[in-house]
């Protein structure tokens, strides 16, 4: 993987956090807002499929407790994490890099296992588990699962959201 411009203070680093975080206490909520539309697309398109509706029935879910879709929605991309980090405990121990940006519309940060407690440590003293990338749009940075998978890729690194179905 080509080397990028290292941003050390980056939204994207409290994003990775928040949306890990989020992952692991089942917010669905908090995970949805943090995504990007395509991703957010994506997801419906499956619920479509998997319950056997029209498109136009699963499409925009709303991040709020009177939608009761949401949880069906997100529960794919959940499951999928929970399984390849190894569970929410995993999910939440898993330290956040810096940022390194693609491009104006793109940036990733590097998933570091067993971090434990907050620290600063030399990139010579680790190597990443996995990354999540992120897309620029509407003014902020959010998640996005074809970004993470082809940057994941990219480096050979498992992809942290797997194969989401």
């Amino acid at each position: 993987m080509r080397a990028y411009k290292v941003a050390y203070e980056h939204p994207t680093q409290l994003l990775a956090s928040t949306f890990l975080r989020a992952l692991a206490e089942d917010a669905h909520a908090l995970v949805w807002e943090r995504l990007s539309r395509e991703s957010r697309g994506l997801l419906e398109g499956s619920y479509a499929a998997a319950a056997h509706i029209a498109l136009h029935r699963a499409a925009a879910v709303e991040a709020d407790a009177g939608d009761a879709r949401l949880a069906e929605v997100i529960a794919p991309v959940r499951r999928s994490a929970l399984s390849i980090v190894g569970g929410p405990d995993k999910l939440l121990s898993l330290g956040v890099s810096a940022a390194r940006l693609v491009d104006r519309g793109l940036a990733y940060v590097l998933l570091l296992p067993d971090f434990g407690e907050e620290r600063i440590v030399a990139e010579a003293d680790w190597r990443p588990a996995h990354l999540l990338g992120f897309v620029y749009e509407s003014r902020e940075w959010l998640v996005d699962l074809g970004r993470t998978a082809e940057l994941s890729a990219d480096a050979e690194l498992p992809d942290p959201l797997g194969l989401i179905r």
